[in-house]
Order: C-alpha cells, then sequence, then structure tokens
C-alpha cells in the first residue's frame, strides 16, 4: 500500500501458558509505543474465526461528490475522536500524490476552434510522445516516439507555456486552460454504486460494543447531510445490531411456545402465565452474574437467555402440577401448597444443581480454546438458574394461592 506503512502480526502463546488478556495485551502495546515520535501506530486483535479481521466499529461515508465526502469525513472524524474508548479511528481516505491539473475554458476553447481533447493530445505529445515512423534494422521494426525532454515538462509553468496549434493560429496552454497544483486521490472507494469512504475503529479495553455505536451515533444524529449523502453501518456493529433483531423474535417466539406447551400440560391458560413469571426473576440473575464477572451482554449471552425460557419454568411446573393434583384430591389450595412444596424441595434443589454443576466449567473458563466464547453462555445460565431458583419457592406458591383466592371470592360473590 506504501513504502511508509508496515504490518506486524504478533501471535500470541496459549492462553493457559500467559497471565495476560489479548485485549490487556493491545492496550500494553498502544501504551509502549505511544510515544515513539513521527509514527501513526494502530494495535488491534484478531482471531482464527469468523470475522477475525473485521473491525467492530465499521462504517460507510456514502455520497455524490468527493469533495463534499472530504468535508463530511473531517466533521465526523473531529467528532469520532473524542469518544471515550473508540481507539485506532481510521479512514479509507489518503492523501495521494500532488498533481499538475488542468482545467479547460470552454469558451475559449470554442472561440480557438478547439476541443478538450485537442488539449489533452498536446500534452500527451509534449509528455508522453507520440510515436512518428518505425525503424528497420535486420528484419525488425522499432518505434520512433518523439517527445519533449523533462525539462520542459516539470512545471505548471513549463506546462503552460506549451504550443497548441489550431487553425486560427497558434496558443499557448496556459491560454486555453487554468493550470495548477492539486491533490489527488490515492483511493476512491465504491459501494452500493456511490463513492465511499470508510471509517473503521476498534474498542479499548473495559468497554462495551453497544455503548460505543449508541456514542457514535449520538455524534451522527448532530450532523446534517445533504440529499444524497448517507451512513450506514457495517463490520461487527452491523451484526449485533442483526443479531439483536433476530434474538429478540427468537426470545419472544420462545415464550409463545412454551406458553403454548405448558397450557397443554397443565390443562389451564392461566396457570401457565405464573409459571412465565420465572422469566423476569431469571433474567434478575442474569444480569447481575454479568456484573459480578464484569462481561458484556453478547451473541452467546443472547442465546443462553433464550435457552434459559426453557429450564428456568421446570421448578415452577414441577410445584403446579403437583398441587394441582392435590387440589384435585379435595384439599384446599393452602394444604396443597403446603404439602407440595416441602415434597417438590428436594427434586428442584436436585435439578437445579445439576444443570449449575454441569455449567460450571464453561461459566470458570476452563480451557484455552475458545473461552471467550463459552464462558459468557455458563455465567448466564448459572446466573439465572441460582436467582430463578430460589425466587420460584416463594413467588409461585404465593402467586398461586393468590389467584385461587380470587377465583374463590369472585364464585361466592356470584352466590350471593
Amino acid at each position: 500500500q506504501g513504502t511508509n506503512l508496515a504490518l506486524i502480526k504478533v501471535q500470541l502463546i496459549d492462553a493457559e501458558n500467559r497471565d495476560i488478556t489479548t485485549t490487556e495485551m493491545v492496550t500494553k502495546f498502544i501504551r509502549e509505543l505511544s510515544d515513539i515520535p513521527n509514527a501513526m501506530f494502530r494495535v488491534a486483535a484478531t482471531n482464527s474465526g469468523a470475522g477475525g479481521d473485521m473491525a467492530p466499529v465499521e462504517l460507510y461515508l456514502q455520497g455524490i461528490d468527493l469533495q463534499k465526502l472530504e468535508n463530511y469525513k473531517t466533521e465526523l472524524e473531529v467528532k469520532l475522536k473524542t469518544i471515550d474508548g473508540l481507539t485506532n479511528l481510521n479512514t479509507s481516505s489518503r492523501a495521494g500524490k500532488p498533481e499538475i491539473t488542468l482545467q479547460p475554458d470552454r469558451v475559449k476553447l470554442a472561440n480557438a476552434g478547439l476541443t478538450a481533447y485537442d488539449l489533452a493530445m498536446t500534452l500527451r505529445a509534449g509528455m508522453e510522445g507520440l510515436i512518428t515512423t518505425k525503424f528497420s534494422d535486420g528484419g525488425e521494426e522499432y518505434d520512433i516516439r518523439i517527445s519533449l525532454n523533462d525539462e520542459s515538462v516539470d512545471s505548471p509553468e513549463k506546462i503552460g507555456n506549451m504550443t497548441v496549434i489550431s487553425r486560427n493560429g497558434k496558443y499557448t496552454m496556459n491560454q486555453l486552460a487554468e493550470i495548477d497544483f492539486t491533490e489527488g486521490y490515492s483511493r476512491i472507494l465504491h459501494r452500493d454504486k456511490a463513492k465511499t469512504i470508510q471509517f473503521t475503529a476498534n474498542i479499548a479495553e473495559g468497554y462495551a460494543l453497544g455503548d460505543i455505536v449508541n456514542e457514535v451515533e449520538k455524534r451522527i444524529d448532530k450532523m446534517e447531510f445533504e440529499s444524497g449523502y448517507s451512513i450506514s453501518w457495517a463490520g461487527t456493529a452491523e451484526m449485533m445490531n442483526e443479531v439483536i433483531f433476530d434474538m429478540g423474535f427468537a426470545f419472544i417466539l420462545a415464550i409463545i411456545l412454551t406458553y403454548m406447551l405448558l397450557a397443554a400440560i397443565l390443562e389451564s391458560f392461566t396457570q401457565p402465565l405464573m409459571i412465565l413469571a420465572t422469566i423476569p426473576m431469571a433474567l434478575i440473575g442474569v444480569f447481575l452474574a454479568l456484573y459480578v464477572f464484569g462481561i458484556s451482554i453478547s451473541v452467546f449471552a443472547m442465546l443462553a437467555i433464550v435457552m434459559l425460557i426453557g429450564i428456568v419454568v421446570n421448578n415452577a411446573i414441577l410445584l403446579l402440577d403437583y398441587t394441582n393434583v392435590l387440589v384435585r384430591k379435595g384439599k384446599s389450595v393452602k394444604d396443597a401448597l403446603v404439602e407440595a412444596c416441602p415434597t417438590k424441595l428436594k427434586p428442584v434443589i436436585m435439578s437445579t444443581i445439576a444443570i449449575m454443576l454441569g455449567m460450571l466449567p464453561m461459566a470458570l473458563g476452563i480451557g484455552s480454546a475458545g473461552k471467550e466464547y463459552r464462558q459468557p453462555i455458563g455465567v448466564v445460565s448459572i446466573g439465572g438458574l441460582l436467582i430463578s431458583g430460589v425466587i420460584t419457592l416463594f413467588v409461585i406458591p404465593a402467586l398461586y394461592e393468590l389467584t385461587h383466592r380470587s377465583k374463590k371470592a369472585a364464585e361466592g360473590d356470584k352466590d350471593e
């Protein structure tokens, strides 16, 4: 990409043989290299999984005119640099090499009886040369190219003095065009048939992707874009937004299917609602566990939350199903609960502890391969099961007794 750019890849040893994480190593590199003068360093962690080289924060500034895009890029870049936790901010826009640009004056060209093509061919003949004839030697032919020497075209002034011949006479180049030094573009990126400038950035240690994305969107909302200019997300941030929508749909679908299954098992439309009340209790444990372990919400954590829907309801099913059996045998609701809860306490505790112990190796991050992906699943599962398992033993019997008390009161009013 250029003689002023270099790429160094550092492969770390296995996680079990070091006391520092990959993210901590990146932070250490940034601190150690930040005091080197006249150099810009960007340090980022990559992995061999899908999207390993994809930047966590990636967005595209799209529009029609490159100059306006550059102006918007500068404005957005200044705003993004003020966001805490956003590191390695980079853009695809690079200043190109200086170049000499000729802007033809269409009116003067028409008066001289020339076209922009005539100017272009004159420049080409003077700088690159034209093949005028061939030289034959021993059966081989060689092109003879005639051009001006380098000293005659090495400045805008000399180029402006080049002669352009037309039917109306002789003209110099600067009489027909405006000649200036300009800065070229080293790379022009296109996406969705629009000129594009790509922004990429990484997340510093201790910051969550979702919080950074929200801050970026706040900065973007404060900008006013003309018609035809917009910003679209890409990279990990775009995937995260799509995953959140998909996981939300999966979460709602899991609740609906669980309710239908419970309604068929308990032969009631109201009791499944009481059982589904254990899901908010599980979420309390989920967020507490994530906070204690310092883990951010990720795709794998959301998968574990969806999985919990089918697990945390088991304890409430055990309690309510046995209570219904006792009520059908003629016992009062209170007596049935007093007998059912101690009877089913042991199975509830055993099943909850068994699942928690099964998830414990994942929560502790045992094993060096991919523990960053497995640990959130274990932490979410254990936190949700622990809190819901404890609270269920008190909340579900109370809700059951309260709803049946309301039913009896309603029936008493009808009898009167």
